[in-house]
């Protein structure tokens, strides 16, 4: 499995990317990929947190289905998420945010109905 330092950047068309996840990640950090300066914190379980645009609904960013889909095999759908959505672990025993493995980014995009193509293997003589 592979190390557990990666985040994944859900956008709602669906597009993504797996950013490196510092071990000193901060707010600002996230404020960077999401576009914003107020987060808010949605965790799917003691593994996964989903952090998002606190004001996205207020500023008219787009639904993000994608982020909905992943929250609803946690949790009923009690609101819609709007923005750009990051994926990251839950906190570690000191209460940082801990990062998620590629598996896990993958595991989660498969989930979220994106697929991925496979990355072949490099090849050795």
């Amino acid at each position: 499995m592979s190390a557990a330092n990666f985040a994944l950047i859900l956008c709602p068309d669906a597009s993504f990317s797996v950013i490196e996840w510092p071990r000193s990640a901060n707010l600002s950090t996230l404020y960077s990929e999401i576009g914003c300066t107020s987060i808010a914190v949605v965790d799917l379980s003691s593994e996964v947190s989903m952090r998002l645009d606190d004001e996205g609904m207020l500023k008219n960013s787009p639904i993000n289905h994608p982020a909905m889909l992943l929250y609803s095999i946690s949790a009923p759908i009690h609101q819609a998420y709007h923005g750009t959505a990051v994926f990251t672990g839950g906190p570690d025993a000191r209460g940082n945010t801990k990062g998620l493995t590629l598996d896990r980014c993958h595991a989660l995009l498969k989930l979220a109905g994106i697929e991925v193509p496979k990355v072949p293997d490099s090849r050795t003589s």
